[in-house]
C-alpha cells in the first residue's frame, strides 16, 4: 500500500512538472506560424544581449557607445567577441526545417539545454530571441529556435552563415571571465612619464626611463644608479610598446597548488608604468613550469621558453593570465638592449 501511495505521489509530480515545463518553457508551441527570420541586418540599433540557460548561468552584454559593450555592468567585454555575435546576428541564414523524425528530440533538448540569447533594441523587452541548441550531425548547421513577441516559433530550423561552416553555439559563451578583454594595459605614449623595468631573477640591468620634458628622455641605469640621456629614436619606438599589451589566454586548467607556487616566487620582472596623471600600472611576470624531464634541443628545461604567466594592476588577483614571450619580451630589455637598439622613428 504504501509502494502504490508513494508511485501516485510520483505520477503526480511528474504531471505538475510536465505542466509547469510546458507553461513556461515549451517549445511545442501553441503558435501555429513559424518563425525564421533570425537576423536583425541594423546590429547597431542593439542596445543589450542577454544570455542565459537552464542550469542558471547568466551574462548580460550592454552597449556603451558605437564600439564599446560592458559585461554585466561590470567590465569592458572583448570587442572580437561582441563584433562576432552581431556579424552572427547579422549574417545568420536558415538552411532548412529540422527533420520529423528528429522533431521531437530536438525540441526536448532545446527546452533542457538550450542557450538562451535576448537581443534588445529597447529596454522594454527583447525584438528577438534565440534559442540556440546542438549542433547537426554534419556539424555544418546549428539547430535553432526563434521566439518573437513572446511567441516561440511552431518548429526549430537549421541554421548557418553563408561562406562559414560550423557550429554557431561556441559564439555565445557565457562565462565572465572568457567575456574580459584581452588587453593588460593601453594608453597613448605620449602620456607616459616613465617606465621602470627590474629584471628581478637575473642579472641583466634594470633601468627606469624618463620622459622629463616633451620629447626629451633620461634612462638610469638602477644596478649602478646612473643617468645619461637617451635619444628619441630609441624612447619613443620603445614606449609605443605600451600602447597596446595583450595576454594570449587566462589560465583556467592548471591545479590551483601549481599556480600557487608560481605566483609566490619571486618575478622575473616587474614592469611599473607611471603616466603624466601620476596613474601608475604594475605588471610582474613569472616563469611558467612544464612536465618535469621536457627537452628543448636536447636539454631539460624547467620552464616553457615560449610563454609566461603575468600578475597585472590592472586584472587583479585570482586570474592568470598567459602572455608570449615573443610579444612580451619586447617590453623588458635589458638596458644594453634598450640602448643598442637599431629602431628608428618615421
Amino acid at each position: 500500500m504504501k509502494n502504490l501511495i508513494g508511485l501516485i505521489i510520483l505520477v503526480v509530480f511528474a504531471i505538475t512538472a510536465y505542466f509547469l515545463l510546458d507553461e513556461k518553457n515549451s517549445f511545442v508551441s501553441n503558435n501555429t506560424e513559424d518563425y525564421k527570420d533570425f537576423a536583425i541586418e541594423d546590429t547597431a540599433a542593439v542596445s543589450k544581449i542577454f544570455l542565459s540557460r537552464a542550469s542558471g548561468e547568466k551574462l548580460l552584454l550592454t552597449r556603451v557607445n558605437a564600439s564599446e559593450w560592458i559585461v554585466n555592468n561590470s567590465f569592458p567585454a572583448r570587442k572580437d567577441g561582441v563584433d562576432l555575435i552581431l556579424k552572427t546576428l547579422s549574417d545568420i541564414k536558415v538552411s532548412g526545417v529540422v527533420a520529423k523524425d528528429q522533431m521531437e528530440h530536438i525540441i526536448k533538448r532545446l527546452a533542457t539545454g538550450a542557450t538562451k540569447v535576448e537581443f534588445y533594441t529597447t529596454d522594454s523587452k527583447p525584438a528577438k530571441t534565440w534559442y540556440i541548441g546542438d549542433p547537426t550531425a554534419s556539424r555544418l548547421g546549428t539547430n535553432m529556435l526563434l521566439e518573437k513577441d513572446g511567441k516561440k516559433s511552431s518548429k526549430p530550423y537549421i541554421t548557418h552563415m553563408i561562406m562559414e561552416r560550423g557550429y554557431l553555439g561556441t559564439r555565445f559563451f557565457i562565462d565572465p571571465t572568457l567575456w574580459k578583454d584581452r588587453v593588460v594595459m593601453k594608453c597613448n605614449p605620449k602620456d607616459i612619464k616613465s617606465v621602470e623595468v627590474k629584471h628581478a631573477n637575473d642579472t641583466l640591468d634594470s633601468f627606469k626611463l624618463e620622459q622629463y620634458e616633451l620629447g626629451k628622455f633620461k634612462v638610469t641605469n638602477l644596478n649602478e644608479n646612473s643617468t645619461e640621456e637617451l635619444s628619441p629614436q630609441i624612447a619613443v619606438p620603445y614606449l609605443k610598446e605600451f600602447s597596446g599589451v595583450y595576454y594570449e589566454y587566462f589560465d583556467q586548467q592548471t591545479s590551483a597548488d601549481i599556480i600557487d607556487s608560481v605566483y609566490s616566487v619571486l618575478p622575473r620582472h616587474i614592469v611599473k608604468i607611471t603616466m603624466n596623471d601620476n596613474k601608475e600600472f604594475i605588471i610582474k611576470t613569472y616563469n611558467m613550469p612544464v612536465k618535469e624531464g621536457s627537452l628543448l634541443d636536447g636539454k631539460v628545461i624547467d620552464y616553457h621558453p615560449e610563454r609566461m604567466y603575468i600578475y597585472t594592476s590592472h586584472l587583479g588577483k585570482n586570474v592568470y593570465p598567459v602572455v608570449q614571450n615573443f610579444t612580451f619580451d619586447k617590453l623588458v630589455p635589458s638596458l644594453k638592449d634598450l640602448k643598442s637598439s637599431t629602431t628608428v622613428e618615421k
